[in-house]
């Protein structure tokens, strides 16, 4: 019983728990979504919920992440709190205006979303709201609280879906609605649990905090978004939803793989860090070893994914996915390269080489701008699996250049 008490009281073991309930309940909506919708329907949500990510870096960049930096430092933390909620909502309010604004211009290009409606919106501000308050609660290490908000906001959506998977024919406008109303439980009880009515003076300090250090994280997060996905949100536009959200499956089946590389990294960042300070010899070792040692984990699983693709996309998607089963061997490929690039990655984040960290992105966007046009268009989604290899590789090749420039070469 005291081993049990010992492990329940370990904050690490809750957060662990809170990603595998955030992780896996996207992961299991995602694949019951492409079962109840059609392949163009999915296809335009996928797109939904990519651009809702990207409303999450720019309002993160502004609001959490220089939170996460300066909240253990901030004496009136619940005046602080409210700041942060305010702003937060202001952003969001200030993007929800301007996405109606631009469905009012009646454009070709938005045409599939503005049939939607409002719903539209409804599930894309819910959506960042609870990232939001999931983030809060980790940065104030009310662990419990985050993966609470979570589990209620999961089992609300594995509910809706399995309704309908059951009971009737599912339609993309209504799933919106009720899916953005499965975020409002949580949204409620984690605006009671901080309470945002603590306004002081000192409010005037928190804006000038956040705008000096979100106007450059800002520019990092826009520029990180794009080059991660030009090429994925330009297969929509070019090949069609369908294409999309086939591209989208497939990135979501791999999600599980970027839960593996996250955690590497959250395990392995911070001791290189602290070996760093004692020698850099040991920190290179340290990254050296702990690669070679997961190389192999995770060169079995891009095996078996590689080799077994149809089935993979079939059984996720369903037997109308089976053409775009070499999305999936594209996508072993890529994270191959990925995996690769990860003990550079940290070792450029361990030496606070933050500017290079920016430039490889900024690079490796110019290269998807200048090539993603004839890549779709003369070889379609091979072509956009092809852009994302090239954008990973010259990532891989700025920062190891960087690291040669600064003597710290991983391989010598």
């Amino acid at each position: 019983m005291k081993s049990i008490q010992r492990i329940l009281d370990n904050e690490k073991i809750w957060v662990i728990f809170d990603q595998a309930i955030f992780s896996g309940g996207s992961f299991v909506t995602t694949i019951l979504l492409a079962r109840l919708l059609d392949a163009e329907s999915f296809g335009i949500f996928a797109s939904i919920i990519l651009f809702a990510y990207l409303g999450i870096s720019l309002t993160g960049a502004i609001v959490i992440q220089p939170l996460q930096v300066s909240l253990a430092k901030t004496i009136d933390k619940e005046s602080y709190n409210s700041f942060c909620f305010w702003l937060q909502t202001g952003l969001l309010a200030l993007l929800a205006v301007s996405c109606w604004l631009l469905f009012q211009f009646e454009l070709t290009i938005l045409a599939a979303y503005s049939t939607l409606g409002i719903g539209v919106l409804f599930f894309f501000i819910s959506f960042i709201s609870q990232d939001y308050f999931r983030k809060l609660f980790l940065a104030q290490s009310l662990v419990r609280q985050a993966l609470w908000i979570d589990a209620i906001t999961v089992s609300i959506q594995l509910g809706i879906l399995m309704f309908y998977f059951f009971a009737e024919r599912a339609y993309l406008e209504n799933l919106l609605w009720y899916l953005g109303l499965s975020y409002f439980p949580s949204i409620l009880f984690s605006i009671f649990k901080i309470n945002p009515t603590h306004y002081t003076a000192a409010w005037r300090d928190y804006t000038r905090m956040h705008y000096q250090q979100g106007k450059w994280l800002v520019l990092t997060a826009f520029t990180q978004w794009w080059s991660s996905n030009l090429f994925v949100v330009a297969s929509g536009l070019f090949l069609g939803m369908q294409a999309l959200g086939a591209f989208r499956l497939v990135q979501s089946l791999f999600g599980v793989l970027n839960l593996l590389l996250q955690t590497f990294e959250n395990y392995v960042l911070p001791e290189t860090a602290r070996l760093l300070h004692e020698s850099h010899d040991l920190a290179k070792a340290h990254l050296r070893t702990l690669s070679l040692q997961s190389a192999a984990v995770f060169g079995v699983l891009l095996l078996f994914i590689f080799t077994f693709s149809e089935q993979i996309i079939v059984l996720a998607g369903g037997a109308e996915y089976a053409e775009y089963a070499f999305i999936v061997k594209g996508m072993a490929i890529l994270y191959l390269f990925i995996f690769f690039s990860y003990p550079v990655r940290m070792a450029i984040r361990a030496l606070v080489l933050n500017k290079h960290f920016f430039q490889g992105y900024l690079i490796s966007l110019i290269f998807s701008l200048l090539s993603f046009q004839y890549l779709l268009q003369e070889f379609h989604l091979i072509g956009a699996i092809g852009g994302l290899i090239g954008s990973q590789i010259i990532l891989l090749i700025f920062w190891q250049f960087i690291l040669s420039k600064h003597n710290f070469s991983l391989w010598k």
